[in-house]
Formats: C-alpha cells, sequence, structure tokens
C-alpha cells in the first residue's frame, strides 16, 4: 500500500512540475532569453546532465539491465546533445536530422521497454521513468525552438550545422580540425 501511494504521489509531483516548470515558466524564460541562445543552450545542457546522471543511477540501482546504459548514452549523445550543439537552428519535419531524432527518440523508448527489470510488476514507475527520461528533454528542446519567429530565421549564430558523429570522427581522423577543436575548447572553458 505504500508503494502505491509513493508512486501516487510522485504522479502528483511530476505532473504539477510539468505543468508550472515546462507549460509555463520554460516557454515565459525562453521568451524573455530569445536573444541569448547561449543561455537557452547552457539551460538545455543542464537539463540533459540532470536526466543522464538520473538515468545512470537509475541503471546503476539495477532497475535496468546492463546493456540499457549504452542505449541510453547514445542516445542522448547521439540525439539530445548533438540537438543542443545546433541550436538554435531550425529543421524541416522531413530533414535527416529530424528523423534521426524521432529514430533516437524511439530506439530510448524500446530500450527502456527492453532494458526495465520486471516491468509487470512495476508498470506505474515505468510509464514515470518513459515520461521523465524519453520525453521531457526534447520536449524543453521543441518548446526552446524559436519556431515561428520571423525575427531568428535571419539571426547570425555561432553553432556548427554538422552532426557529432561526423565531428567527431573528423576531429580524431584531421589534425587542422583537431587544432580548431583544442581553440573552442579553450574558449568554451573560458566562459
Amino acid at each position: 500500500m505504500a508503494g502505491a501511494a509513493m508512486l501516487v504521489i510522485s504522479y502528483v509531483f511530476f505532473i504539477v512540475l510539468f505543468a508550472i516548470g515546462v507549460c509555463w515558466l520554460w516557454p515565459d524564460w525562453v521568451d524573455w532569453r530569445k536573444d541569448d541562445p547561449h543561455r537557452i543552450r547552457a539551460a538545455l545542457y543542464a537539463f540533459l546532465s540532470v536526466e543522464t546522471a538520473l538515468e545512470v543511477a537509475i541503471w546503476y540501482a539495477d532497475l535496468l539491465k546492463p546493456w540499457t546504459i549504452v542505449v541510453i548514452l547514445l542516445c542522448n549523445c547521439w540525439g539530445s546533445l548533438d540537438a543542443f550543439m545546433r541550436f538554435p537552428i531550425l529543421y524541416d519535419m522531413d530533414s535527416l536530422f529530424s528523423l534521426k531524432q524521432v529514430a533516437l527518440i524511439a530506439v530510448k523508448l524500446g530500450g527502456y521497454a527492453l532494458g526495465y527489470r520486471h516491468v509487470a510488476k512495476h508498470v506505474g514507475w515505468f510509464i514515470l521513468l518513459i515520461l521523465c527520461c524519453v520525453f521531457l528533454v526534447p520536449i524543453l528542446w521543441l518548446t526552446a525552438l524559436p519556431i515561428g519567429d520571423q525575427s531568428s530565421y535571419h539571426q547570425k549564430h555561432d553553432v556548427v550545422d554538422m552532426d557529432i558523429a561526423l565531428r567527431l570522427i573528423r576531429t580524431v581522423t584531421h589534425s587542422g580540425e583537431r587544432a580548431a577543436a583544442m581553440a573552442r575548447a579553450k574558449v568554451l572553458c573560458k566562459r
């Protein structure tokens, strides 16, 4: 009985946090900071870091099968991190980038579905975990995008519009790319 009460309390907490934080405060904050994509990007990085830390803790607590952490980290790095690094660039729904994002969310959802231990026994916790760890950060990213903001379409930004996996391969294989990456890392560390 105590487990059911804890689950209900957790759902109520999630609903209140989602309604106030994600649906109200986050869009207002993004609108307030729309001319400062660096701050929005930093907030998205922070959300991703918290989500990833939570997922690693859940995996470490042995609620997930051992291989699930590989799926989680792949999806978080190649999916969300790549999207946040390219923020505020907008993509068409039929672009390869959008297809990759949707596919990685589906892979992460499938990874949780197959990797969650005793899903039938703890279906309520499983659904809450899916809402928190699979869909929350992509929703934050989508609401932060300048969709419909005509002034932002021509706004100059300093992001590199290249897939993170391709950037990593180029950094490893080309000395010029390595030097440029080191220079960017030094600039980021000084901020």
